[in-house]
């Protein structure tokens, strides 16, 4: 049997997806170590495992296939959870944007200045036209020779843990139907929310020399 995990609770940022690799460990009836025995891939070690399905941090993508594939889940089922819980809205995020603005409300993107404005208006664009899946943003971005527009980068931007490049702000807003017209409205968007970014880094330094 697996050693004793501290308990899980409900208030962990990420414990939904917590609550699910648990259980697949449990009925596995696997150890850390042999999961890591069994998936046999760097930065996959049992240490790695036993801290992605801690409910405080959101694991890497492929940590998360990893653990499923060693208790027998498909790596197709792991994206679907590990992807949800990356773009949930309503988990604690390192930018605040947790509660969307009703619909017709939405700021607009020329008073988006900050780095949590333009990631509240990219949840509005994606919520307006049906919620896509990352894949499907990812296959209409590359069908449509929009760029790039990898998941894990995207889930990343989405979940508040980066900001994202210019072209692959573009790559989203057009795979979200946007009209090439309002392009240069979501560049202007993007360089005022960078530049927010480095003054607040610029007076943080300041501040700390």
């Amino acid at each position: 049997m697996g050693r004793r995990k501290t308990a899980l609770v409900k208030s962990a940022p990420y414990y939904e997806l917590a609550r699910w690799l648990r259980s697949l460990r449990q009925n596995s009836g696997l150890t850390y170590r042999e999961m890591a025995d069994r998936v046999g891939r760097a930065g996959c070690s049992a240490v790695t495992l036993s801290r992605a399905d801690s409910g405080s941090v959101l694991p890497r993508r492929r940590v998360v296939e990893a653990y499923a594939a060693a208790c027998g889940v498909p790596a197709q089922q792991a994206r679907a959870v590990w992807e949800k819980a990356a773009t949930s809205v309503t988990e604690q995020q390192r930018i605040p944007v947790t509660v969307l603005p009703a619909r017709g409300r939405a700021r607009r993107l020329e008073l988006v200045y900050e780095p949590a404005h333009l990631l509240e208006a990219m949840h509005r664009l994606r919520h307006d036209v049906g919620n896509p899946s990352l894949r499907e943003l990812q296959d209409r971005a590359r069908g449509s020779g929009f760029g790039p527009l990898p998941r894990s980068t995207l889930a990343d931007v989405l979940a508040g843990l980066r900001m994202p490049s210019e072209a692959l702000l573009i790559s989203y807003a057009l795979a979200c139907g946007q009209p090439h017209d309002r392009i240069l409205a979501w560049r202007a968007a993007w360089d005022r929310a960078r530049r927010g970014a480095t003054g607040r880094q610029q007076v943080a330094a300041r501040l700390a020399g």
